[in-house]
């Protein structure tokens, strides 16, 4: 009985509360505007100056190889050497070649004897054949009288032939001696030039970077034997857009930027046709070299196209949206979405068009904002 009385008391009680509990409802509030932030629409003559960055680099740069073969007996420098064009780096045992160009002289001085020789001969015997030649008329005219003139004729006349046969092949000798003299020339030519080739010279005036033989390697025709670079002067090679490259000259004067300082360098590069791949055009700055090394980072301020009397606008107040461009103008308490068209970006500014100049408008925090919507300025 006290649990069933306890219970109907519980019963009751929450009932009363349940008929008794206060009515409840929403209270729908309106938001307050927002506060913005507002800037004019200025209207400046403006030439975008585009940043690219790049790292320096030595403005030449050979991998010299030896075009001959052989072993190594003389390394004439070190790395980071200095020397001067046509110096001598390294080279490689002549002997071989020193006796190749002594047999070629030997031979090509065998065929200019025996040129010399046939040559006098040659001579020696078109003399005779004109002599007997003389000789063939006189008989021949003695001949016709008797016939022991007539004997001497033929005689006379067959020595000619020989004599015509002899200089034939003489001729034919000399000709022939001639064009062995041609191939033996060339053959000196050959090996005087691979006797040059056991040399490596420096193809210019500059540093020796790398050397990848040692004294007793034996080396090929290609393989890389020694790395040369000139850095009197340093090379800033970009890639850059074609809007970029087509307000830019050969000769032009860049301002460069580097850690150590800034310095004026000098447009020496620049492609016309931009690479397949990157749509890019190649760019290459060439600046003097002093206190800077390579492989260092440098900023070069490429100058664009000058614009006179155009709107800008800072980048934060442009609302991007479905591929469309807009900013909101301020009129009175409220403000007003429209579109405008991109024109060049400099900095965190932006050229446009569509707006007047002077015109008040919202300068940041504009994704948040609705055409017409009331506002309160900062």
């Amino acid at each position: 009985m006290r649990i069933l009385f306890i219970t109907g008391i519980s019963v009751i009680i929450i009932a009363l509360l349940f008929w008794t509990r206060p009515d409840t409802y929403a209270e729908l509030r309106e938001l307050p505007p927002p506060t913005v932030n507002i800037d004019k629409v200025n209207l400046i003559d403006i030439q975008p100056v585009t940043q690219v960055t790049g790292k320096l680099q030595p403005t030449r740069k050979a991998s010299l190889h030896f075009q001959v073969s052989g072993q190594i007996n003389e390394r004439l420098v070190e790395a980071g050497q200095y020397v001067k064009a046509n110096s001598v780096l390294l080279r490689i045992e002549d002997g071989d070649f020193i006796d190749v160009v002594e047999e070629s002289r030997a031979l090509l001085k065998t065929e200019q004897n025996a040129i010399d020789r046939d040559s006098k001969l040659l001579e020696l015997m078109a003399k005779e054949r004109q002599l007997q030649e003389q000789e063939v008329q006189r008989l021949k005219r003695l001949g016709q009288e008797s016939l022991s003139s007539k004997s001497n004729y033929d005689q006379a006349l067959q020595e000619l032939y020989r004599q015509q046969a002899e200089e034939a092949r003489l001729k034919h000798s000399v000709d022939s001696a001639r064009s062995r003299l041609m191939i033996e020339q060339a053959k000196l030519n050959k090996a005087e030039r691979n006797l040059k080739r056991t040399r490596l010279l420096a193809p210019f005036d500059g540093t020796v970077n790398i050397i990848h033989v040692e004294l007793g390697d034996y080396v090929s025709p290609g393989e890389s034997a020694l790395e040369i670079v000139q850095i009197d002067k340093l090379d800033l090679n970009l890639e850059v857009t074609g809007s970029t490259a087509s307000e830019l000259n050969l000769g032009q004067k860049i301002q460069v930027d580097t850690n150590n300082d800034q310095r004026e360098g000098k447009i020496i590069a620049l492609a016309v046709d931009p690479d397949p791949q990157t749509n890019t055009h190649s760019l290459k700055i060439r600046i003097p070299s002093e206190n800077l090394f390579a492989g260092q980072l440098a900023v070069a301020h490429l100058p664009g196209q000058y614009y006179k009397g155009v709107n800008v606008v800072p980048i934060s107040a442009i609302l991007y949206e479905d591929g469309q461009s807009f900013v909101f103008e301020l009129v009175d308490d409220h403000v007003i979405r429209k579109q405008i068209t991109l024109i060049e970006r400099y900095n965190d500014l932006h050229i446009i068009e569509g707006v007047e100049p002077d015109s008040t408008i919202v300068s940041r925090d504009v994704s948040s904002l609705a055409d017409g919507q009331t506002v309160v300025t900062n």
